[in-house]
């Protein structure tokens, strides 16, 4: 009898670790992911864009940079018209529209030669002047446009024959002018550079 129990005492313990060998491994529990700490992006102010104020020239002088100066050189091309020229103001027969806005013409051409004279203009715009200023260039029948800053363009292209190139920028503060001997593209778009050189001159 003694026997009998110790035997089922060994089957019930044999059992008791089979079915624990048996019993399933409990699932490892998930670690939680450390949170990233978010980056801080500072945003950076956009500068204003510079205001430049217009300062009329005195004469012919200073109206081109160095650089477009030394091109015209070596076109032969030298400041016979204008204040500060050659000839000065004695150059027009009589006043330009320029002048009579308070402004200054510039010729630039090779003496003695007509064709190749570039007529550059500068003259304030105010209240006062500037309804007459676009009067006059309306009138003359050139192609109106506004630039991206809100500037008035009065121009043509003109031809290899006898229709010059050019080329108006009228803002609120100032009136810019070319117009070159020679119509056509080239000439037209020379036209448009010089009037970009001159408001690097007279806008700082």
């Amino acid at each position: 009898m003694i026997a009998q129990r110790l035997l089922v005492g060994s089957v019930a313990l044999v059992l008791m670790g089979t079915l624990a060998a048996c019993a399933p491994e409990p699932e490892p529990v998930a670690e939680e992911p450390t949170p990233t700490p978010t980056e801080t992006v500072e945003e950076t102010a956009t500068p204003e864009p510079e205001e430049l104020t217009f300062t009329m020239p005195v004469d012919c002088t200073t109206i081109l940079p160095q650089a477009r100066l030394d091109a015209f050189a070596t076109q032969s091309l030298e400041l016979l018209g204008g204040p500060g020229s050659v000839y000065g103001n004695d150059y027009f027969f009589e006043p330009t529209p320029e002048q009579l806005a308070g402004g200054i013409s510039c010729v630039y051409a090779q003496d003695g030669v007509d064709l190749s004279s570039i007529l550059i203009g500068v003259a304030p715009v105010s209240t006062a002047n500037r309804a007459t200023i676009i009067t006059d260039l309306t009138s003359q029948g050139l192609n109106e446009a506004t630039t991206a800053d809100g500037a008035l363009t009065y121009s043509q292209q003109g031809d290899e024959g006898l229709a010059p190139a050019i080329y108006n920028v009228v803002t609120q503060e100032s009136w810019i002018s070319v117009i070159s001997g020679f119509g056509g593209p080239a000439f037209y778009d020379e036209a448009v550079a010089l009037a970009g050189d001159v408001a690097t001159q007279v806008y700082q």
